[in-house]
């Protein structure tokens, strides 16, 4: 099966060597573990409702569970090889007891790749100072649906650093993430330069971090 870079970033894929059990957390529709059939052994997904996976139209072939992700991830210790949490954990109401969760869940050496908005990013600056309104890093939305679409914490790429070291994970690194098949020179030379300071820091909005248990 060919990798739609649509779900799923082409940086991500290079780091999806295939093993056991590949677990994505707020799967959604399901699409990026539709990829990973042909790695793993098993796939997992799970989300707080199938309601996205409803209006998917399509038949699926990997395990999907209903599941809270404020509570404990429903599986046993050890046992994951690689999780993926993509733009979820500003959505959870503990981050500190959410990754303690995927440590307990990763076999040891396994890898959990995560991403989510920077709020760092000069766009976000920009807009507190000149504007005067707090942070929205998922749209401007103030009034139909959730607020920033159910945002609850805000981060950079210390305040997970941080999180890290609290938690011993063995390996952490963290760098700025810019679609990479999006069009244009300046993205492209972002993301070519997405692990330098000032861009991690302060010209990509999202945070692409990858630890190891």
């Amino acid at each position: 099966m060919s990798i739609n870079h649509d779900f799923l970033d082409v940086r991500i894929n290079k780091l999806l060597q295939g093993g056991e059990l590949f677990v994505e957390l707020g799967c959604g529709a399901g699409f990026v573990l539709d990829e990973m059939m042909s790695k793993y052994k098993q796939v997992i997904g799970f989300d707080v409702s199938d309601v996205r996976l409803k209006d998917r139209g399509q038949d699926f072939n990997w395990e999907f569970r209903v599941a809270d992700l404020n509570d404990r991830v429903p599986l046993s210790v050890d046992t994951v090889d690689v999780l993926y949490a993509n733009q979820v954990i500003e959505h959870i109401i503990n981050p500190i007891e959410f990754l303690k969760e995927i440590k307990r869940v990763l076999k040891p050496g396994g890898t959990a790749i995560i991403t989510t908005p920077n709020i760092r990013y000069i766009r976000h600056i920009i807009r507190l100072i000149t504007s005067g309104y707090g942070p929205r890093t998922a749209n401007n939305n103030i009034v139909d649906g959730a607020w920033d679409d159910g945002h609850l914490h805000y981060f950079t790429h210390s305040d997970l650093a941080i999180i890290c070291e609290e938690l011993s994970f063995a390996k952490y690194y963290s760098q700025g993430f810019v679609r990479n098949h999006s069009e244009g020179l300046l993205r492209t030379l972002l993301d070519k330069y997405s692990d330098r300071y000032f861009v991690r820091e302060f010209f990509t909005g999202n945070i692409f971090l990858i630890i190891t248990k």
